[in-house]
């Protein structure tokens, strides 16, 4: 399913700012909304619609769009979250990759469809919790992101999971991922 422009506005949870209306964009504020009123997290540390570009060997690029991404009171970050349309174990590696390409290195991964959620660990793709529990208090999630083991990217780490975040994204996001569906 590609995200795709409502022609309409509404008001940003985390900004106050008029944004467009996507097919997503309701669940994106409904996520934002529950960090902050039932998680704890402080709405300045929730980054949404995160862009990361990456660039291939044929010297062709591409940009992913994140969610969100969590970052403690010094900017670090802490968690990568992602929504995604549909099986959520299908959609957890690719997000690995974006939190080991991400600069600075995310240790976390939360991958929700609303129903279902997997935080994992990045570095070493360990499933920490299954479930609508599994998405921690900001409180819980600083001391996760401490314990979770760091990942250093060589360029031989680095080429293979651009490839692999290239590969699933070309697949499970198409034309989405770059924001061509909303033109």
């Amino acid at each position: 399913m590609h995200e795709t422009s409502l022609n309409q506005t509404i008001q940003d949870y985390l900004t106050g700012k008029e944004i467009e209306l996507t097919s997503f964009e309701d669940i994106r504020q409904a996520l934002a909304k529950m960090l902050v009123e039932e998680k704890g997290y402080p709405r300045e540390n929730i980054k949404a619609k995160q862009k990361l570009s990456l660039s291939l060997e044929n010297d062709k690029s591409f940009e992913i769009l994140i969610d969100f991404i969590i970052y403690d009171p010094q900017k670090k970050p802490l968690m990568l979250l992602a929504f995604c349309p549909g099986e959520v174990a299908s959609f957890v590696r690719q997000y690995i990759a974006v939190a080991r390409l991400y600069d600075p290195f995310i240790p976390l991964v939360l991958v929700t469809d609303t129903k279902e959620a997997y935080l994992i660990q990045s570095a070493d793709k360990k499933i920490l919790q299954k479930g609508y529990y599994a998405i921690p208090t900001y409180s819980e999630l600083a001391d996760l992101a401490q314990k979770a083991p760091s990942f250093k990217l060589d360029a031989k780490k680095q080429k293979a999971e651009t490839c692999l975040a290239h590969a699933y994204f070309a697949l499970t996001a198409g034309c989405c991922n770059s924001g061509q569906c909303s033109k």
